[in-house]
């Protein structure tokens, strides 16, 4: 007998809940092919419903070829329905994967700390947005603004390069504020900085072929380009981004670089060093990427110039992102490409990728175009310079010169350096015993072993968890 079970309190259809657990029986096997199915008075008797509910659900099955009526006789399991039943379970199909799909495993990087324990009371998480700092009333409208409408735009694939008045209106903003030198036509749109690096590597790099990187730098960055089987060149990077001065014999064919507010360590890339790097570039004929993931959030002075504003010959590619100062969700970035580069990463993204959506897009472009993102951005700055500030001033109430960080204003987050000898490791373990959870160091650098170094975040937090999280890490602290 298959005991049906209906749970009323669900919203799906009682017809709908029938049809997919006879559905399971028949794929489990528990009714075989050939089998005949009990009437549907019995069925409905078992189930508590109405005899039509269970012929609804019958005519499903019968329609999708699970079982056949023969009249006079009832109806019965398909008798060409194989399903090896529970047994099959043990042997299910694996493909083989690729030499790519295989290296994709072997770089698979697990999310830190384990989500398994009991949920931190503080957490200082980086990269996060403050869900309270952001206009949502203006949001929602500037998107009912296109869902009102019958606008064609929204019947139709956008562009693979992006909505164009986005574009422009980024190209309008970067100038303006960034120095970037580009146009609307310069500007693509993409999913995030991961889907960008990810083309950039497929059009630049050959296996074996070498990247230049910061380090600590960017580690999903280094997971993309060891997954195209470049090989890493590490160069340590001092309270003043990469030391591009130092560069003398080193070959590689690109170089990703934060140049305006170094990730994780923080620091600023002086004039000499970016000309120093440029001029590396040209030699090396090396493509740079660079990458200003948070370069607007700048708590003392204005925002900085790009270093795409001095490139003269159209080798830097310039990579920016809405998550930090919009919100994560929002899945969208943007790149500045030389002339060059813009025909290849274009068609390729139109192949792996139709574009993103355009409704989110012309919100975002109403966003700046109308002066939303600029009073947003003083917002923002106002909010977590006063973190930040909050943050300094715990560590150095609570650790003092226990632990060095970047003196920069600016970003989300800030990465202390420890005394050498410090486990890092147990270090997060004992602050996540007195419930706050910080952030290892290690997988950010490239060199062995590691200086013993964690991260915090403070976009996510108040002011009042701030000051106390920092007071319970000094308890851990050896």
């Amino acid at each position: 007998m298959i005991d049906l079970r209906i749970d009323r309190e669900q919203d799906e259809a009682a017809h709908r809940q029938v049809y997919r657990q006879l559905r399971a029986a028949i794929l489990s096997g528990r009714l075989a092919a050939g089998a005949r199915l009990p009437s549907s008075r019995t069925l409905a008797a078992t189930a508590g419903v109405a005899r039509v509910t269970i012929d609804r659900a019958v005519e499903q099955l019968a329609a999708e070829g699970f079982v056949v009526s023969r009249v006079g006789a009832g109806t019965y399991v398909t008798d060409a329905l194989a399903t090896g039943g529970e047994a099959g379970r043990e042997s299910l199909f694996r493909p083989a994967l690729t030499a790519w799909g295989e290296r994709t495993l072997a770089l698979h990087q697990p999310g830190e700390p384990p989500g398994d324990g009991p949920r931190p009371e503080i957490d200082f998480g980086f990269g996060r947005s403050f869900a309270g700092g952001f206009p949502y009333d203006v949001w929602r409208r500037l998107l009912g603004r296109y869902l009102s409408t019958d606008d064609a735009m929204l019947s139709r694939y956008g562009s693979a390069a992006g909505f164009y008045p986005l574009r422009q209106a980024i190209a309008d903003y970067l100038g303006r504020a960034r120095g970037v030198r580009c146009a609307a036509e310069d500007v693509v749109i993409v999913s995030g900085a991961q889907q960008a690096i990810d083309i950039l590597a497929r059009l630049l790099l050959a296996p074996g072929d070498e990247v230049l990187v910061e380090t600590p730098g960017y580690r999903d960055a280094f997971a993309l380009f060891r997954l195209h089987q470049a090989r890493l060149v590490g160069l340590p990077v001092d309270d003043y981004g990469l030391p591009a001065d130092r560069l003398r014999g080193e070959r590689a064919r690109l170089v990703f670089v934060t140049p305006s507010h170094q990730f994780p360590r923080g620091g600023t890339m002086p004039l000499a060093r970016r000309l120093a790097l440029l001029a590396w570039a040209r030699r090396r004929a090396a493509v740079i990427i660079e990458d200003d993931y948070d370069g607007d959030l700048r708590y003392e002075g204005g925002s900085l110039a790009a270093l795409q504003g001095l490139d003269e010959d159209g080798r830097v590619v310039y990579l920016g992102t809405f998550s930090k100062v919009l919100f994560p969700a929002l899945r969208l970035g943007y790149l500045v490409l030389p002339r060059a580069l813009n025909a290849p990463f274009v068609q390729a993204k139109d192949l792996v990728d139709r574009g993103a959506p355009t409704l989110t897009q012309a919100a975002v472009a109403d966003f700046l175009a109308e002066g939303h993102f600029e009073r947003h951005l003083r917002h923002l700055r106002h909010l977590y310079g006063e973190k930040r500030q909050a943050l300094i001033q715990a560590l150095d109430a609570n650790l003092g010169d226990r632990v060095r960080y970047s003196p920069v204003a600016a970003g989300l987050h800030v990465m202390l350096f420890a005394e050498t000898g410090v486990d890092e490791a147990r270090l997060v373990r004992e602050a996540a015993a007195r419930g706050v959870r910080v952030y290892a160091g290690a997988p950010y650098h490239l060199e062995q072993p590691a200086p013993p170094s964690i991260l915090l975040g403070f976009s996510g937090l108040e002011e009042e968890e701030i000051v106390e999280g920092v007071r319970r890490l000094a308890e851990a602290w050896p």
